[in-house]
C-alpha cells in the first residue's frame, strides 16, 4: 500500500509550524523584556552609585596630616568650624551616609564630610561619619535638629580629643617602702599575720630591681614549657605604635596607623613597652605570649594626642580582623563620650575581650576612668611587689546602674605595675611603672588563657569569671 499526500494533514502540520514558531517569538520578546529591564535597573543603579561619588566628593575636606619627613601639614583646619560625630543605627559605604546627610541638608554649604585615611571608612562600611559645621552659620541648628529626629541617626556627638594625661605610664620613681611588710592570711588552727618568707621576700626585692622578669615571678614560663606560648591568639595594642621589624617580637601581624601623621612607628615609645610586656622575646625583658598575633593600632601621634573618631575607626577595623584580646593602656574621666563608650559595648557583644587600665589617679576613690569602669571591661589596677595596692592606682565605685541599682567595685583585678621591664623602640629594655603596664600583664595571661579555651565558648564574661 503505497503513502498518500493528504492536503488536510498538511495544513495541520503548517498550522502546528506556525503556532509553535509564533509561541517562540513571544518567549524571545519577554525573554528581551526582562533582559532591558535588568539592564535598565543597573543603570540606575551605577548612575546613582556616580551621583553619590560625587555628593561624596563634592561634600568632603581633606583632613590635615603632618609629614614626618618633611615636617609640612598637607591642609589647614578650617577656622570656626565644630567637628561632630554623626552616628548612624546601620553599617553602610561611608558614600551612602554622607549622600544621605546631604539630602536631609539640601546640599552641603553649611558643613562638610570631614574624609578619613583609613582602612575601615574606606574598605568596610561603617556606622559613623564625622562632619564639620560653619558655627557662624543659623542653619546648622536646623541640620543638627533634622538629624535627631531622624529614625536613621543613632546620636549625635562632639569630637572630643584624648590628650597624653590618657596614657598610664610614667618613668619608674625610687619610693621609699618599708623594709617588711605582713600578708594577712588564715591558719589552720587560728587568724594571724604571717610575715613573708625570707627567700620570698629577698625575690621580690631582686623583681623589684628589674633583675627577674615579671613572666618568670608569675610563672609564666612553665606554661610555655607546656607549649602554651599564646599562639592562634590574636591580641591587639591600641597605642602610640611599634617600630617595623623591631627585634624584640616575631609575630607583629599588622601595624596599621589611624592618626593625623603619616607613619606607622613609635617615636615616644610607650606602644612598644606595652605590647612587649604582651609578647615581647628580649631574654631580659620577656612577655607572657611571645606567639600570640600582635596587631599594632596606632592612635596617638607624636604630641601624644588622639580623637574620638580615630578609636571608633580602630575598634571597627579590630571587628573586622576577628580580634580575640584588645589591650586599651589608656583612659579618662570622660564616661559622656557616647559613641566610645557604645562601641565598646558593640565590641563586647562580638566577643572581644577588652583589658583597660583602671587609672594613676588614686589613692582617692572616686577616680576611675573610662573604659576600665564600664562592666564589660576587665579593669586593672596596680599592686607592688609587697602586694600592697599602689598609691597611684585609681579605685572605686561604678556609676553606670545608678540610680536604678548599686555601684561595683572597679578594678576588676590588679597586677604588678610598678618596676615592670618591657622593651624599648631600639632593642633594649627599661622599667615603667603605672596601670598601663599592669594593664599589659593582665592581658598577657589573659592571650595565655585564651589559647588554651575552646574559642567557642571564649568571650569577656568566661574570662571574668576565670
Amino acid at each position: 500500500m503505497g503513502l498518500r499526500w493528504s492536503p488536510v494533514r498538511s495544513r495541520i502540520r503548517l498550522t502546528d509550524e506556525i503556532s509553535m514558531t509564533q509561541g517562540y517569538r513571544r518567549l524571545l520578546s519577554r525573554f528581551f523584556l526582562v533582559l532591558l529591564v535588568i539592564i535598565k535597573a543597573e543603570t540606575v543603579k551605577l548612575d546613582n552609585i556616580g551621583s553619590r561619588e560625587d555628593v561624596f566628593n563634592q561634600c568632603t575636606r581633606k583632613p590635615s596630616y603632618f609629614d614626618l619627613e618633611t615636617g609640612e601639614t598637607t591642609t589647614t583646619e578650617a577656622e570656626n568650624f565644630e567637628e561632630v560625630i554623626v552616628s548612624f543605627k546601620n553599617y553602610k559605604n561611608i558614600t551612602d551616609h554622607v549622600a544621605f546627610v546631604h539630602e536631609l541638608a539640601g546640599g552641603c554649604t553649611t558643613w562638610h564630610n570631614v574624609a578619613r585615611r583609613n582602612a575601615a571608612a574606606t574598605l568596610y562600611p561603617t556606622d559613623f561619619i564625622v562632619i564639620e559645621m560653619d558655627e557662624e552659620m543659623g542653619e546648622t541648628s536646623r541640620l543638627l535638629e533634622a538629624l535627631e529626629k531622624n529614625p536613621e541617626v543613632r546620636a549625635l556627638s562632639k569630637e572630643r580629643q584624648i590628650d597624653s594625661r590618657h596614657l598610664f605610664g610614667h618613668e619608674v620613681e625610687d619610693v621609699e617602702e618599708p623594709a617588711r611588710f605582713k600578708m594577712m592570711t588564715v591558719g589552720k588552727e587560728n587568724d594571724t599575720a604571717v610575715e613573708l618568707d625570707e627567700a620570698q621576700h629577698h625575690q621580690r626585692q631582686i623583681l623589684a630591681q628589674g633583675l627577674i622578669a615579671i613572666t618568670k615571678y608569675t610563672g609564666a614560663d612553665q606554661l610555655w614549657k607546656q607549649g602554651h606560648t599564646g599562639r592562634g591568639v590574636k591580641v591587639a595594642v591600641f597605642d602610640t605604635g611599634i617600630r617595623e621589624h623591631h627585634s624584640s617580637f616575631r609575630n607583629i601581624v599588622e601595624r596599621t596607623d589611624w592618626t593625623d601623621e603619616n607613619t606607622r612607628d613609635d617615636p615616644i615609645g610607650h606602644g612598644t613597652f606595652v605590647a612587649g610586656v604582651i609578647a615581647s622575646t628580649h631574654s631580659q625583658c620577656s612577655g607572657f605570649a611571645p606567639d600570640a598575633e600582635i596587631y599594632a593600632f596606632r592612635v596617638f601621634n607624636r604630641k601624644q594626642v588622639s580623637f574620638t573618631s580615630w578609636f571608633l575607626d580602630a575598634f571597627n577595623y579590630a571587628m573586622q580582623k576577628g580580634i580575640d584580646v584588645l589591650n586599651l593602656s589608656i583612659g579618662g574621666p570622660d564616661f559622656m563620650d557616647r559613641p566610645f563608650v557604645e562601641k565598646v559595648l558593640e565590641m563586647s557583644a562580638h566577643g572581644i575581650i577588652i583589658v583597660s587600665a583602671i587609672g594613676n589617679d588614686g589613692p582617692r576613690y572616686g577616680t576611675l576612668n573610662n573604659p576600665a569602669d564600664q562592666l564589660d571591661v576587665i579593669g586593672v589596677g596596680g599592686i607592688t611587689y609587697e602586694d600592697t595596692v599602689a598609691s597611684f592606682s585609681s579605685r572605686g565605685m561604678t556609676t553606670w546602674e545608678l540610680p536604678r541599682g548599686y555601684g561595683r567595685v572597679k578594678p576588676d583585678i590588679v597586677a604588678y605595675g610598678k618596676g615592670i621591664r618591657g622593651p624599648t623602640t631600639s632593642g633594649g629594655c627599661r622599667s615603667l611603672s603605672g596601670t598601663s603596664v599592669a594593664s599589659p600583664v593582665v592581658a598577657g595571661m589573659v592571650t595565655l588563657l585564651a589559647e588554651m579555651a575552646d574559642k567557642e565558648y571564649l568571650n569577656p564574661a568566661m574570662m571574668k569569671q576565670v
